[in-house]
């Protein structure tokens, strides 16, 4: 005669397997199911994403012991620490905090260097024109054309559109409206410049 233990004990194995079999199978019919015809954004493909995600979480925990969801809590957690400077990850050039803490100061010490030299504007100008191709593809998409102390220079901006009344949905506005006309005028604007000239 068995004892009650050994029922519960195979019980949960087979939960186990029943979990990770379930699971294998939504991680691969989800996707498929979901870009079967006809495809709309419906509950059916919310509920086929939810499952593919759960199957996804389940699969990382059994093969790693850590979810998906362990991973991400402990890098929003590892970010808002603070910190001197970023942690690398996947927007960082370089390894580690080290390693760009001795590119700072490599860069210092080259400023240095051109200040020193009596280098005139232009091949001052040249050489910041090649540091800035030596930035990575990925911080160049994401700052664009802005240059140092552009936080600053916003900050002064705000602050002044604060003091002339305007409130925060007129910057956003003007914001929105910079971007879509691409840093061009308005027509007002526009015909006011006329007028002072």
């Amino acid at each position: 005669m068995a004892a009650p233990n050994d029922t519960s004990g195979v019980r949960e194995a087979d939960y186990e397997r029943f979990k990770h079999y379930a699971a294998l199978t939504f991680l691969v019919a989800s996707p498929v199911l979901i870009a079967l015809p006809p495809r709309k954004l419906d509950h059916l493909t919310v509920l086929l994403t939810g499952a593919f995600c759960a199957s996804a979480n389940h699969i990382t925990r059994e093969r790693t012991g850590r979810s998906i969801i362990d991973r991400l809590e402990a890098r929003v957690t590892s970010s808002s620490s603070p910190r001197p400077r970023a942690s690398p990850g996947m927007f960082s050039d370089l390894p580690s905090n080290r390693a760009e803490e001795i590119q700072a100061r490599l860069r210092a010490a080259r400023d240095a260097q051109l200040r020193d030299a009596g280098l005139t504007t232009e091949e001052i100008e040249k050489l910041k024109a090649r540091q800035q191709q030596d930035k990575g593809v990925v911080q160049r998409v994401w700052m664009g054309n802005e240059t140092e102390g552009w936080k600053e220079r916003r900050l002064r901006e705000e602050q002044k559109a604060l003091d002339e009344g305007k409130g925060y949905g007129d910057l956003i506005k003007e914001h929105i409206w910079d971007v879509w006309t691409w840093g061009g005028k308005d027509g007002s604007e526009a015909e006011n410049d006329e007028k002072k000239d």
